[in-house]
């Protein structure tokens, strides 16, 4: 009956005790006639990850407009990138993006867009917390209000020709903030014919008690036409709040917004629907800007959906994800995010070892990511004891000077000097005509040189970054505003640019002339004489040095290290745990004990044979079961050395025969 992809849960233990130790999914059986045995092959989570590993590259972290400095180079992190992947195979840590999705930004170790483009970013992005976090991580605004990140959504919707409803929405804790800056704008913009963009802006202030939504020219939202509404709880309550803002537009353009708060004490309010400002030209969506006070912002997303969700459950997506990850703090900032290759993964094991991180399924099929900071201190307190009086049967110990680092040596990636290429076009001169309701698409390949590219803007000329419509294929047509969706996407070695038309008459993607181009993307890359250049940081243990002589170790991150601090840190911690041969324990027999588990601290009692009584952490498990008799084998590493060796009464021996002459 088990046939290879079924699901395969594992559970065992003395009698009502039995635990869960395994969840995942068949990979192979074998069975042998005249036999009534099938032998099964299972792998856990990470069977779900198989698929190829796609991560975005935005330029906005080496963009003109984003300063250089710790402040900004928090564009994402390995615990970002491997947030992004898992998240991929359906696998979450906060609430997740909706099937309308143009804009998410999960916000966990990084600004970076995991739907849409991170454009740039500027103020201070440096304060990342699980710490009262709405949900799983969170960035900390500046109590100064200037935390702020420009993104370009996946798809430049439209303002006209459709019923849609554009939902922004942002959860927010404030826990614990009670001076400064409390305030979160998410603006959208939208871009008419002379590409001069309008804004309508979500804004929630826990200083003033309101909710506001603001429409103007202006990109300083204060200074536009606004709509407001008094929520006092925002400034009492503290905790997990969601803000939702439903945006739509009248044929002639004029914005309708009504909005949900939801408290966190779990009731909410509506926020009843208001007109403001003039109505808004036909156009384009333009960039989204994220402006942060002092409070902690996760889970950005702005969404096209056909109709507004209609209850709390709804707008909040309650009871629609559960929560299946959990993450370390991100302690590694990434201005760039490295080329990934291979199966997902592949990719998240070739994170954890760059960072010295561990990435595993538990039994209850829970994904855990730690970071190295799980090994910085020494443990004092074992999950469980061992020992030969009841559990121990069979111990070896080994001691190796192979184990011994005592000069370690960090890469990173300095990319201080590196700005991106703007010169790079991909441009077409094809001449379609886009039925009404229909789709057209081109595709490009492209290279690990060049990173993400946005979707152009609908203009009179294909510019760079631009696009073209007209009504009828001819060189004289009128230009069409306001009527065909253009969004761009990386897959698979190909730059795809899809194009929607919303409107009920037939729109012409075409060139002022047969011969000119009907559309230029922009193609940040970088550029050949401008790549990263190759810092290393060290560190090292003169004590042990005298004793064992220099033992070096280089760690090549590949680029998953991209500032001094993070590897001196890296360096330093594997100084600290290679500087003296720790002893490893291997074929430590147990009575069978399925709490155990991977990183788990044991202490080991042996007084009978090695005369052991010491901590140790475990890094390997090997349990086997035949004939009903249950075997389990650990593989320790100890949490401390056994000092530095000392020739007491003993006259060492020089390193060359004194008795010899070369």
């Amino acid at each position: 009956m088990t046939r290879p992809g079924q699901s395969a849960v594992h559970r065992w233990g003395v009698g009502d005790s039995a635990v869960p130790t395994f969840r995942g999914s068949v990979r192979a059986r074998s069975a042998q006639s005249g036999t009534d045995s099938v032998d099964l092959s299972a792998l856990d989570g990470a069977e779900r990850l198989r698929m190829p590993a796609q991560l975005p590259r935005p330029s906005g972290g080496i963009d003109a407009d984003t300063p250089f400095g710790a402040a900004t180079n928090w564009v994402a992190s390995p615990t970002w990138a491997v947030d992004h992947l898992i998240r991929n195979a359906g696998i979450h840590t906060c609430p997740p993006a909706r099937s309308g999705a143009l804009l998410y930004a999960s916000m966990h170790g990084g600004a970076a867009a995991n739907i849409g483009y991170l454009k740039s970013l500027s103020g201070d992005w440096s304060q990342w917390t699980k710490t009262n976090a709405p949900w799983e991580c969170a960035v900390q605004g500046s109590s100064a209000g200037t935390t702020k990140a420009e993104y370009a959504p996946q798809v430049r919707s439209v303002n006209r020709n459709h019923s849609d409803g554009f939902l922004y929405e942002v959860w927010i804790d404030n826990k614990g903030v009670t001076s400064g800056n409390r305030t979160v704008d998410l603006s959208l913009s939208w871009v008419p014919a002379n590409l001069t963009p309008v804004y309508t802006t979500l804004r929630a202030d826990f200083e003033k008690g309101a909710v506001t939504f603001y429409n103007g020219t202006n990109p300083d939202p204060a200074k536009n036409p606004e709509t407001s509404w008094s929520v006092e709880e925002l400034t009492v309550q503290f905790g997990r709040w969601h803000f939702a803002m439903w945006l739509k537009f009248s044929a002639s353009g004029v914005p309708t917004v009504e909005g949900t708060v939801q408290y966190p004490e779990g009731s909410g309010k509506f926020l009843s629907p208001g007109t403001v400002g003039s109505a808004i030209p036909p156009g384009s969506m333009g960039n989204n800007i994220l402006r942060i006070g002092g409070v902690r912002v996760e889970s950005l997303q702005v969404s096209q959906l056909a109709a507004k969700p209609s209850t709390y459950e709804d707008i909040t997506q309650t009871g629609k994800w559960k929560r299946t990850a959990t993450l370390d703090v991100p302690d590694i900032p990434m201005r760039v995010v490295p080329v990934a290759s291979g199966g997902a993964w592949d990719t998240i094991t070739a994170i954890a070892r760059a960072t010295l991180s561990t990435a595993e399924f538990d039994g209850d099929g829970i994904f855990r990511w730690r970071n190295r900071s799980r090994w910085a201190t020494a443990p004092t307190v074992p999950n469980v004891t061992v020992t030969s009086a009841r559990e121990l049967a069979s111990l070896t110990v080994m001691e190796e000077i192979d184990a011994c680092r005592n000069h370690c040596s960090v890469k990173w990636a300095n990319w201080s000097r590196v700005k991106a290429n703007k010169a790079t076009t991909k441009a077409a001169v094809n001449i379609y005509g886009i039925p009404a309701g229909g789709t057209f698409g081109i595709n490009w390949t492209v290279g690990d040189d060049e990173l993400d590219t946005p979707p152009p803007f609908t203009y009179t000329d294909a510019l760079p970054d631009c696009i073209r419509f007209v009504d009828a294929n001819s060189s004289s047509a009128s230009m069409v505003y306001g009527a065909v969706e253009v969004g761009t996407r990386r897959e698979n070695g190909l730059l795809m640019l899809t194009m929607r038309n919303r409107s009920n008459s037939t729109v012409w993607l075409r060139g002022a002339t047969t011969q000119l181009a009907s559309v230029s993307l922009l193609t940040p890359s970088i550029d050949s004489g401008m790549t990263p250049s190759d810092h290393w940081a060290a560190a090292w243990n003169e004590t042990s040095q005298k004793a064992y002589g220099v033992q070096e170790f280089q760690h090549d991150p590949q680029g998953w290290v991209q500032d001094s601090s993070s590897a001196a840190s890296l360096a330093t911690a594997l100084r600290t745990a290679g500087a003296y041969p720790v002893p490893l324990l291997g074929n430590v027999e147990i009575l069978p004990d399925p709490r155990i588990q991977l990183g788990d601290v044991v202490r080991i009692v042996d007084t009978t044979g090695a005369q052991l009584n010491t901590l140790a952490w475990v890094i390997g498990i090997r349990t086997a079961a035949e004939g009903g008799i249950v075997r389990q084998t650990l593989t320790l590493r100890g949490t401390a050395y056994n000092g530095i060796p000392v020739d007491a009464g003993l006259t060492p021996d020089p390193p060359v025969d004194p008795a010899v002459n070369a």
